[in-house]
């Protein structure tokens, strides 16, 4: 996981915002990873309020003015388009991370396939992933747009910056909107590299040592990273001395 101050985060004005999630929106329609009216994202303009997308409406063309205000009890703010039948989520996500500045729910299609298959995410597969997703949990199947499911995320991303929901979709958090979705392109990518490597034969994965040592070049603080970087670092200082103590041939 990914702490970030919250001190630190990304501030947008209103009509900024509103652009950047339209722009956001497109990028996830035209990707295949929202379709119809599918997934919403939402920004966090101030401790109490956020700005969120509409309900039933395709995220793909979408325009500035089509984006609802909420408080943080979930209370329109403004007149006007009708906010996203998951604003719980979204609600769940930023009480549960200060440092969160945006959330992005969107349908990676073989992110969600692999836990329908009741397969776990290898993100321990190849190293850009390790660094990049982190660990990515699966949160348990709850009826879309319910509290039960936001709780159930919530739960789950306050050590994560990536949850998926089985059988209905992905959350991403980052300070920004550019950071979520950045996490959200990775998670498909991953996902898709390991429903092609299952297709092809066993996968199989790094290292359990190299997985530890990418956590903590990515800033793990746990025990198991912790132990793996300074096990590299006394190799790294034995190699050292043995080729001192050798000298130029």
């Amino acid at each position: 996981m990914t702490m970030t101050n919250a001190g630190a985060l990304a501030r947008l004005d209103e009509f900024e915002a509103r652009e950047r999630i339209v722009e956001v929106c497109r990028r996830m329609h035209e990707r295949g990873l929202i379709a119809g009216g599918e997934g919403n994202v939402s920004v966090r303009l101030a401790p109490d309020r956020i700005l969120i997308t509409p309900s039933g409406v395709n995220k793909g063309f979408l325009k500035p003015a089509n984006l609802a205000v909420l408080d943080d009890a979930g209370r329109a703010q403004r007149r006007g388009p009708k906010a996203s039948s998951e604003f719980r989520l979204h609600l769940a996500a930023y009480a549960a991370r200060p440092d969160c500045g945006a959330v992005l729910h969107a349908h990676p299609p073989h992110a969600i396939a692999l836990t329908i298959a009741d397969l776990p995410l290898s993100q321990d597969l190849i190293p850009e992933s390790v660094v990049s997703l982190g660990r990515v949990p699966t949160a348990a199947y709850a009826t879309p747009s319910t509290t039960a499911l936001a709780e159930g995320v919530g739960d789950l991303i306050v050590h994560h910056d990536i949850v998926m929901m089985a059988r209905h979709g992905s959350v991403c958090i980052g300070p920004d909107l550019d950071t979520a979705y950045d996490r959200l392109e990775s998670l498909e990518h991953t996902a898709r590299i390991t429903v092609i490597a299952r297709t092809l034969g066993p996968v199989q994965p790094l290292d359990p040592i190299e997985i530890a040592r990418l956590r903590a070049l990515a800033g793990d603080p746990s025990p198991v990273a912790s132990a793996a970087a300074q096990e590299e670092a006394l190799v790294r200082e034995i190699a050292a001395r043995v080729m001192a103590a050798i000298g130029p041939r």
